[in-house]
């Protein structure tokens, strides 16, 4: 068993994102750790569902240190983005991010890429032709991917390190690059933990 943090992670979508965090919990016996299916899905909805979320372990006596909230959310269509990623950094949530949706993190499993996607639905079409003709969103993707997830994380970090230091440097926001994902974070995280 790793940990005994109180670790919660809001996510966006229905199926794929709490498939895939759901087993990495269980994979990795992380004890404290749940995903947490916010009642509105909006960006900000998951943020304010967040900020619950500390308040609830805070009731709870929870030493700071010890509390460990992640928000995972697409650019998708979403208004209010910037205002999101604001009350998330305002109030020590962390955002693991992804442009055009989460299944951009799936590809990456397989290759690296730095192609644009205009929508979800091309990303898992593309998916589906190159790599997995059985991809579905609600498919168990942790099952089927956890032995590609250092390929993974070692694509995102190229992505991000050779493909966009340069506009991240010069302030560009990330939902304004696409494609992007950061999801590397809370993977290498859940992973890492003693």
């Amino acid at each position: 068993m790793k940990a005994n943090k109180y670790i919660r992670i809001l996510c966006e979508g229905e199926k794929t994102e709490p498939n895939y965090f759901r087993g990495i919990i269980k994979a990795n016996r992380i004890r404290g750790a749940r995903v947490v299916k916010p009642k509105d899905n909006s960006p900000l909805g998951i943020v304010k569902a967040a900020k619950e979320e500390i308040k609830i372990a805070k009731k709870s006596k929870i030493p700071a240190s010890e509390i460990e909230v992640w928000v995972v959310f697409d650019k998708d269509q979403h208004a209010k983005l910037p205002d999101a990623f604001q009350m998330a950094r305002d109030n020590g949530i962390k955002v693991a991010f992804s442009n055009v949706c989460f299944e951009f993190w799936v590809l990456l499993h397989y290759e690296k890429s730095t192609k644009p996607f205009s929508n979800c639905d091309e990303i898992i079409k593309y998916i589906r032709t190159n790599h997995d003709a059985d991809y579905l969103k609600k498919n168990d993707h942790y099952e089927r991917l956890y032995d590609k997830i250092e390929a993974a994380i070692t694509n995102n970090k190229w992505l991000l390190n050779k493909h966009w230091i340069y506009e991240l440097e010069k302030g560009t926001a990330i939902y304004d690059l696409n494609p992007y994902t950061d999801v590397y974070y809370l993977v290498s995280f859940l992973r890492n933990l003693d």
